[in-house]
């Protein structure tokens, strides 16, 4: 027999008959753990940003969950981005990405491009913000 959930109820006394059965099966699943839902959101998420050579760019980035501070990690066109490799760039204590002193000439724009900031939770799964698009004037 089916609701209109599409839940199939077993009689009672199919319940009865094998009722031994399915918890001798329960049983012997005892290895088997089942997480609790996380809540993983972001209460700010980066936004496309227009500057000149030179200038500075805030993307903004923060996330909350339940079982504490996620771990805020950027990305630029797809790939983590390594922020000790570039004094310009650093990660603020609220996750925010700053750029300073932006580099653009007609052959090198490495400032250019999709910047998404990822929160994670370690093995309880992560989260990807919007695409933001840093662009330098006069480049467009």
């Amino acid at each position: 027999m089916e609701n209109s959930l599409g839940c199939v109820w077993v009689p009672k006394l199919a319940f009865v008959l094998f009722g031994a059965t399915l918890l001798s099966a329960h049983l012997q699943v005892t290895g088997f753990q089942i997480k609790s839902f996380t809540s993983l959101r972001f209460l700010s998420e980066p936004s496309d940003a227009v500057t000149m050579r030179g200038g500075n760019v805030l993307l903004n980035c923060s996330a909350e969950s339940d079982r504490g501070a996620p771990v805020i990690k950027w990305k630029k066109d797809g790939i983590h981005l390594a922020l000790g490799m570039d004094e310009r760039k650093q990660q603020l204590p609220n996750g925010s990405l700053l750029i300073q002193n932006i580099l653009h000439s007609r052959h090198h724009k490495p400032d250019e491009g999709l910047y998404q900031c990822e929160a994670s939770l370690g093995d309880s799964g992560s989260i990807i913000s919007r695409t933001a698009k840093v662009a330098v004037a006069g480049s467009m």
